[in-house]
Formats: structure tokens, C-alpha cells, sequence
């Protein structure tokens, strides 16, 4: 049975060993591009009727367009705020394993379909089970990413030993934010959904509590090349 043991690990050892943090970290950051493309791409052209004059339509036509310009807004923020913390947690991680690899491809997935909650959003803004379906898309790609963190943080398991304790909670706390807002939003929905929009806004609030809140010093290496 050792032998056996011994052999899985040496497997292991060797798939870890081939794992390149650089094409994990460069096809992240093009599925990221992809989706946040993608929300542009969503936003259709004014209905207009070329019976009539076009210029008088343009401008009422474009204006009937907001819902869809608030949904990419608001996604595209979102999105950004997950690309900044999966690039900052990944540059903590020192070693790859099979598992954050798998985890970070389903990750991946879910951050692929958000264009398609954030398009019905966009034509449907006002239908309560449409934004419980927004709402929910985009907490599952946080509370996926935190789950990321978790299992590479965990006892060290894939980041340095220098890595504090504190550093690790901060870490988590912040990606934790946007979809625990999201998920709270979900019941604001049905006294009126204007009121879960709003509430979205608690993005900016949670972020600014926990930096004042950790006192953080050493930040991810994206962090420093970024600030």
C-alpha cells in the first residue's frame, strides 16, 4: 500500500512540476477579457422605424436603452472587482496542484456565463425572479473564488508560510463582500427591485470597511504594479 501512496506522489509531484503559473494566470485573465467583451456585445442597436426620420427616433431610441447600459455597468464593475482579486489572491499562490487548477477551470465557467444573467437583466430589469437570477449568478462567482482562496490558504496548503493569518482573512473578507451583498439583495427583490439595486451599492461600502478594517500592508504583487 506505501508503495502505491508513494507512487500517487510521485505522479502528483510531477504533474505539479509541469503546471506553468503563467499560462494558468494568462488564460484567467483572457476568459475575464472574453466576458467582459461579451456584455458590450449584448447591448442591441435602437429599434427604429426607417419609415420615419431617423434623427428624431435616435435620441428617445438610445435613452430606452438605459436598463441595458446600467446592467453593463454594473457588471463590468463587478467582473473587474473579481479579476482584481483573483489576480491578487493567485499571486500569493506559490504552488500548483491538480485541484486549484480544476477549481479555477469551473471558476472559469461560471465567470463565462455571467453575459447571459446580465443580458436577460439588461431586457428585464424590473421582473423580480430576473434579478434573483442576476443577483444569485454573480454571488455563486464570488463565493466560487472565496472557495478558491480557502482550499489554496488553508494551513498554507499552496501559499507561502510568510503569509499572515490576518493577510489570509483580509483576503477572503474582500472577495467575500460582493456576493454577500448580492445574496442579501435577493429578499429586497420582492419589496421592490429598485431597492436591490440599490443595495448593490454596499460593494463600495464592504470594500472600504475591510481595508480600514485589516490595516493591510503587503498587498499581492498586481496590487502594488497596479497602485
Amino acid at each position: 500500500m506505501s508503495a502505491i501512496l508513494k507512487e500517487e506522489k510521485k505522479i502528483e509531484s510531477e504533474v505539479e512540476s509541469v503546471i506553468d503559473r503563467g499560462r494558468v494566470v494568462s488564460f484567467s485573465d483572457g476568459v475575464f477579457a472574453f466576458a467582459a467583451t461579451l456584455l458590450v456585445l449584448k447591448i442591441d442597436l435602437p429599434q427604429i422605424n426607417t419609415n420615419f426620420s431617423i434623427e428624431s427616433q435616435l435620441g428617445t431610441a438610445l435613452i430606452a436603452l438605459w436598463p441595458a447600459y446600467l446592467a453593463n455597468i454594473i457588471s463590468f464593475l463587478i467582473i473587474g472587482y473579481y479579476w482584481l482579486n483573483h489576480h491578487a489572491i493567485f499571486g500569493f499562490v506559490h504552488r500548483y496542484d491538480q485541484t486549484i487548477v480544476w477549481l479555477n477551470l469551473v471558476f472559469l465557467i461560471f465567470v463565462s456565463f455571467t453575459p447571459f444573467p446580465v443580458d436577460l437583466y439588461g431586457s428585464y430589469p424590473k421582473v423580480p425572479l430576473i434579478v434573483v437570477f442576476y443577483s444569485a449568478s454573480l454571488a455563486l462567482v464570488g463565493y466560487f473564488l472565496a472557495f478558491i482562496w480557502w482550499y489554496a490558504a488553508d494551513k498554507h496548503r499552496l501559499v507561502s508560510q510568510k503569509l499572515s493569518e490576518a493577510q489570509i482573512r483580509y483576503y477572503l473578507a474582500r472577495i467575500l463582500v460582493a456576493p454577500i451583498v448580492f445574496t442579501c439583495s435577493i429578499p429586497l427583490v420582492y419589496l421592490h427591485p429598485v431597492l436591490a439595486q440599490l443595495s448593490w451599492l454596499l460593494v463600495i461600502v464592504g470594500t472600504l470597511i475591510i481595508n480600514k478594517k485589516f490595516h493591510i500592508k503587503k498587498l499581492s504583487k498586481i496590487e502594488v504594479d497596479t497602485f
